[in-house]
């Protein structure tokens, strides 16, 4: 916290911002871009959570269904596929004369040492052939779950974006408007610029705030912050906000 800032002794606040409180609040064109943002993280994050676990459950009862009846063939391995930190196998075996292939990831401890048309034992579903795993490693393909966990980041994004709306929907309707004085600016993540600010309540008590803006703004200047008197720390810049004041 910087001590050397000096706060500004006349300083008034939008007109808007002086009427009694709670104020009357409406949704912003950014608040309603981010409802949109948030729709599309949930629905589309929550449909591709539940595709990954139902998959991740079919994996489960495979695995489960050939420890529980299966039967044991050498087979061979026709073929290595190589990713980043990934090693793919693909392998062929016979079960009641009939030719089956399959694929899957090695696990990490078994990538040493294995190599095309080496022999492979293969695990199968005596009722069904084509249910087939390598018995070296019988449990799940390795690394099932980053899909499952890559899956869950969309809706936590929507999740994320609600938050957002509601805290910037209650700074606005109870927050208390005051001088924030920029220490600090940087050009922002995606466009415009990001800045660092100190603010000073009505009790004397000084707080930080951050938060992006699209005007260039100079270091000691001032900017607009309303605040949660409860919890200074909770602020925002007025022209940040998602929601804006209704006339």
């Amino acid at each position: 916290m910087d001590s050397t800032v000096s706060f500004p002794e006349a300083w008034t606040a939008p007109t808007e911002l002086t009427g009694p409180l709670p104020r009357k609040t409406r949704m912003a064109r950014g608040g309603k871009q981010m409802v949109v943002g948030a729709a599309v993280f949930l629905l589309g994050g929550s449909a591709l959570l539940l595709f990954c676990f139902r998959a991740a459950a079919q994996e489960m009862a495979r695995t489960a269904a050939l420890r529980g009846g299966s039967s044991e063939v050498t087979g061979m391995v026709t073929r290595l596929r190589s990713g980043r930190s990934t090693l793919t196998v693909s392998y062929g075996f016979t079960a009641n004369g009939v030719a089956f292939t399959g694929e899957c990831s090695v696990p990490t401890g078994h990538m040493a040492g294995l190599r095309e048309a080496d022999p492979l034992p293969i695990r199968f579903l005596s009722s069904n052939p084509t249910v087939n795993h390598p018995a070296a490693w019988e449990g799940p393909d390795p690394g099932w779950w980053v899909p499952c966990i890559f899956a869950a980041v969309f809706p936590a994004c929507g999740i994320v974006l609600i938050i957002g709306l509601r805290r910037d929907r209650q700074l606005l309707a109870e927050g208390v408007p005051t001088a924030g004085v920029v220490t600090k600016r940087s050009l922002g993540s995606r466009g415009g610029y990001a800045m660092e600010y100190q603010i000073r309540t009505e009790d004397g008590r000084v707080a930080e705030g951050s938060g992006g803006c699209w005007n260039r703004p100079e270091i000691g200047s001032t900017v607009c912050v309303l605040y949660l008197p409860q919890n200074p720390r909770r602020n925002k810049a007025y022209s940040a906000l998602t929601y804006r004041v209704a006339e």
